[in-house]
């Protein structure tokens, strides 16, 4: 079952320790000043309790639902590397940190979800140590694949770690007792502390029959979890397979920088592989999906769009006039520059006069305008025209249309209908509407 409140949501990812420093007397040691360039090890201090503290900001911005990057203890300051999976890393707040963001997004009548690495572990896990100082004698052996009968780690690790990252030994999921485990973590944490989901880190790693676990146990502790899984390629194999409710809609992503920032593909091209997109999956999955322009694995799209802040304004437009869940990464409402990682995530900019208001103000437009109609949330998706730069998706519920008229281009275009539309930013009625250079309308039939 896929729960009901996904097409209704709007995410904002949220990378902890770059968000805010609610509570400075927990920092760990080395915390580099706010704003500072990130570096690979750098830590900045952001916490839950900052997260918990900025919730108006985000209820004001329109968002309805949060995904936190790993949280649990680990060494690093991106915590994919878990030591602890049943414990808050301290230096986000502990336990009581995320119990207290978790009522208080609930008490708003949001929603949250949780990063879940369940492929792989820090190399500083208490099983990982206990089968690096007792070898084949230890009863993890065989919780991991090591070959030879002791662990090596230089020069080369002997054992599975993912992408061949030594501090990231990989779990043997052909043992039973290491699935139980894991599983037992996919439990603990809905059914103790109420999240509403999870999302699935590596998940193309993963043996597709434990992912199915994983969503059978999430949801036999509650229906109305979404399981989401971080898959780059085409999902139909894990839709099919009855593993996920929806993914991150990386091949959407790919094709919208193609389009809108490296201009490297026409409307033509893109309407094409979207729609072949759209079909490829069965349509409840193609609405539970979570739809991107950012995240914390890749450049900032202004970034990929050469800073040019009109594109990424078009790439939010389409974002949120078409099937899935939108989502925002932290800062890109404000214009937050980054490359590649660690420089996409950078620190979010608190200091409002750093902040692009326009840009501001249209993600709160598009979300309010999104949750406003349900056209934008539930309609089927059409192509009524793709041509040079500019196209038309269309959107239609039994009781409403809604036109997304983008034009990519450096030209003005029209869009002409055979009856009248209403345009839902600026009020204008008619049947032909001009689209300026580098802009869109969103238009209402009637």
């Amino acid at each position: 079952m896929i729960p009901t409140w996904i097409r209704d949501a709007v995410f904002y990812q949220i990378f902890p320790d770059r968000f805010c420093n609610g509570d400075p007397a927990i920092d760990p040691p080395g915390v580099r000043p706010w704003g500072e360039p990130p570096t690979r090890e750098a830590v900045f201090g952001g916490d839950l309790i900052g997260i918990t503290q900025k919730l108006d900001y985000l209820e004001d911005l329109g968002v309805n639902a949060l995904y936190l990057t790993p949280v649990f203890t680990a060494p690093s300051n991106h915590k994919y590397d878990t030591v602890d999976y049943f414990h808050v890393d301290p230096a986000f707040g502990g336990d009581a940190a995320l119990r207290t963001l978790v009522d208080a997004v609930h008490a708003r009548g949001m929603r949250i979800i949780l990063d879940g690495v369940f492929n792989h572990c820090s190399d500083r896990h208490p099983f990982f140590r206990d089968v690096m100082g007792n070898g084949k004698n230890s009863n993890y052996w065989d919780w991991f694949t090591v070959a030879g009968d002791h662990v090596i780690q230089y020069p080369e690790p002997n054992y599975a770690c993912w992408a061949g990252v030594r501090v990231m030994p990989e779990w043997n999921h052909t043992n039973p007792a290491v699935r139980d485990y894991l599983l037992s973590v996919v439990r603990h944490w809905i059914r103790d502390y109420g999240i509403d989901g999870w999302r699935l880190d590596t998940v193309e790693y993963l043996p597709p029959d434990f992912v199915r676990a994983v969503r059978r146990v999430a949801k036999e502790e509650n229906p109305n979890v979404y399981v989401l899984g971080e898959v780059m390629g085409i999902a139909t194999a894990w839709f099919k397979h009855g593993a996920l409710d929806g993914v991150m809609h990386y091949k959407l992503w790919e094709a919208l920088v193609r389009f809108i920032a490296e201009e490297q593909s026409d409307a033509r091209e893109f309407a094409a592989f979207v729609r072949s997109l759209w079909f490829s999956y069965p349509s409840e999955n193609g609405f539970s999906c979570y739809t991107l322009i950012g995240s914390h694995d890749k450049p900032r799209f202004i970034r990929l769009a050469g800073d040019d802040v009109r594109k990424l304004a078009l790439a939010a437009a389409f974002l949120f006039s078409f099937p899935g869940a939108p989502a925002i990464y932290y800062g890109d409402e404000v214009g937050l520059e980054g490359d590649k990682d660690p420089d996409c995530r950078r620190c979010f900019p608190w200091d409002e006069a750093q902040w692009n208001r326009e840009l501001r103000t249209l993600f709160n437009r598009l979300i309010a305008l999104r949750q406003d109609h349900s056209a934008l949330r539930r309609g089927e998706p059409r192509f009524l025209d793709a041509h040079g730069r500019f196209l038309m998706l269309s959107r239609t519920v039994p009781d409403e249309e809604i036109v997304l008229a983008l034009n990519a281009g450096d030209r003005e275009e029209r869009a002409r209908f055979s009856q009248a539309y209403t345009d839902l930013v600026d009020g204008t009625v008619g049947t032909e509407f001009t689209v300026p250079e580098m802009g869109f309308r969103l238009l209402r039939r009637g």
